[in-house]
């Protein structure tokens, strides 16, 4: 599947996360220097899955539940490459394109089953 955004396809067994974005500020309301969202963007382990091969999640490895597109996912935090994509001027977008056993969980809210 092609990720309509940054036109990236993931091969072989690579699935493309979008990262989520790190706050400029803290819970307590303090500015968050560059420096410190850039290190804590890098080690950051949750996001959206937003691109799948055709061969990932497949196959006896993947007994049970398997993500798909759209699912709000935990990774392993220094996993694949990282991929930033300019949308316009001065936005910019974090992916991780990374292997399919690189995706520990899948996130639900309130403990609710998929759909």
């Amino acid at each position: 599947m092609i990720h309509k955004l940054t036109g990236i396809e993931p091969t072989e067994y690579k699935v493309l996360i979008q990262v989520d974005e790190i706050a400029d500020m803290s819970t307590g309301g303090l500015f968050l220097p560059e420096n410190v969202r850039s290190r804590d963007q890098t080690a950051h382990d949750r996001g959206v899955l937003v691109a799948v091969s055709e061969a990932a999640f497949i196959g006896e490895a993947w007994p049970g539940v398997r993500p798909k597109v759209g699912d709000k996912v935990i990774f392993d935090k220094y996993a694949g490459s990282e991929i930033k994509w300019k949308i316009e001027r001065n936005l910019t977008e974090s992916y991780r394109l990374c292997n399919d056993k690189d995706v520990c969980a899948i996130l639900r809210e309130n403990g609710n089953d998929r759909d």
